[in-house]
């Protein structure tokens, strides 16, 4: 999978000048919200979560066909805390950074509405090697979807508004060496604005 990015970021740059005129560019800056890192009952009732953060994206497509569709490349940047809940009690933990790449496909649903589902990975980069990150961070395959809304506002340049799921497994190599065998499933929403240009 890391090749596949690899080769399409080339596209993506001008390493193929046939589709380089059909090109388009985004930038997005958000939020994104996650569901629990870790929930357990060992004496209490035990959950890490992350809070909500603010989240940039980046991306570029290339068409595929004659029918609307594109092959997209996204990343995302989210920095934000997570926090701890037990026995009715929160308290902050530290900071955590998310990254995420994700190579998909996408094409028209309805008027302006684009829909688009991929697959990629998603770095966790704690501040600090502590607590479930004492190994330091974590990689794991990411699967996701979204819809986008387009609206023109000059003559290469789109306002876009987006809105995102994805979904993949937890675990660190701390949480395994304390007996947690089995990965936690994260689910993550972004809403997100932003302005696209085609490059033609």
């Amino acid at each position: 999978m890391p090749r596949a990015f690899f080769l399409f970021a080339l596209l993506l740059t001008g390493a193929a000048p046939g589709l380089r005129a059909q090109t388009e560019y985004y930038a997005r800056l958000g939020a994104v919200g996650a569901s629990n890192l870790l929930h357990d009952v060992i004496v209490n009732d035990l959950t890490l979560r992350q809070s909500i953060a603010p989240m940039i994206a980046i991306g570029g497509s290339l068409p595929v066909g004659s029918k609307g569709y594109r092959a997209n490349l996204e990343a995302t940047l989210a920095t934000g805390g997570y926090h701890r809940n037990e026995a009715g009690s929160s308290f902050d933990v530290a900071t955590l950074r998310t990254a995420t790449l994700m190579l998909g496909l996408e094409g028209p649903l309805w008027q302006r509405i684009r829909w688009r589902a991929g697959l990629g990975a998603i770095q966790y980069w704690p501040a600090n090697d502590e607590g479930i990150f004492l190994d330091g961070g974590t990689t794991r395959l990411l699967a996701g979807g979204g819809v986008d809304y387009r609206y023109p506002v000059l003559a290469k340049w789109d306002l876009m508004t987006s809105a995102r799921f994805d979904y993949h497994r937890f675990r660190t190599g701390t949480l395994e060496a304390r007996g947690f065998s089995q990965t936690q499933g994260v689910s993550r929403v972004s809403l997100s604005v932003g302005l696209s240009r085609s490059v033609r």
